[in-house]
């Protein structure tokens, strides 16, 4: 996918696109007002390097088949979201999602599916104009935290998070969301940073780096 493509899409902070058929999932805690934006980022931002992220040829883990991704589930926010997926439009970039669904989330289904090797992305909106959306206490994540990603294939991808970090979106670090190690990892992608209500944007990008630590039958 181009770099220009890509920048593109995250300027415009694309998250949740349609998918007929899934059921919406409830997310817990989501009771702020959109108005009042994200919680705010911790200040450092907090970051821990894993053997499996530093040194791909350490990696002992499994690197499983492609499988669509169904749900995603962040225990330590308390957020249990549906999945759909985001491609490409006929212009060449993203394709863009209706706000209607933005409590669900979205994997980009041009890249790695969780659990293969390289990086899965997903990404999902901070809030709408009508309430918070799937991503709003994204921030809350910490490093060690788990997130679990449900497959097709009746198996759970379990990531545990490296690190929380911000990016202005005019400096977004393309290359290091989507070219990965060669292990299984996850990039979690929203909005964050000051609101521009003039442009009607937030100015940053808040992403969740998470590498794979585990499998395990799902439900």
């Amino acid at each position: 996918m181009p770099t220009d493509r890509r920048t593109a899409w995250w300027a415009a902070c694309l998250a949740t696109a349609l998918l007929a058929g899934w059921g919406v999932w409830r997310i817990w805690s989501a009771s702020a007002p959109a108005s009042g934006g994200p919680p705010a980022l911790p200040a450092p931002v907090l970051t821990a390097t894993s053997p499996e992220t530093a040194d791909p040829a350490r990696y002992q883990g499994p690197i499983l088949d492609r499988s669509v991704p169904t749900k995603v589930f962040i225990p330590s926010i308390q957020l249990r979201a549906a999945l759909d997926q985001v491609g490409l439009a006929p212009d060449g970039t993203i394709e863009t999602p209706p706000y209607e669904r933005a409590r669900r989330a979205a994997w980009y289904r041009l890249g790695p599916a969780p659990g293969e090797a390289g990086p899965a992305v997903i990404v999902g909106h901070v809030d709408s104009k009508q309430s918070v959306a799937v991503f709003f206490y994204l921030t809350r994540v910490r490093p060690g935290d788990q997130i679990e990603v449900v497959r097709a294939d009746k198996r759970s991808a379990i990531f545990t998070v490296g690190s929380v970090e911000e990016f202005p979106k005019r400096t977004f670090p393309t290359n290091r969301v989507y070219d990965g190690t060669g292990v299984p990892e996850l990039r979690l992608v929203t909005c964050g940073g000051r609101y521009d209500a003039k442009h009607h944007m937030y100015l940053d990008n808040i992403v969740v780096f998470a590498h794979l630590t585990g499998v395990r039958a799902s439900m």
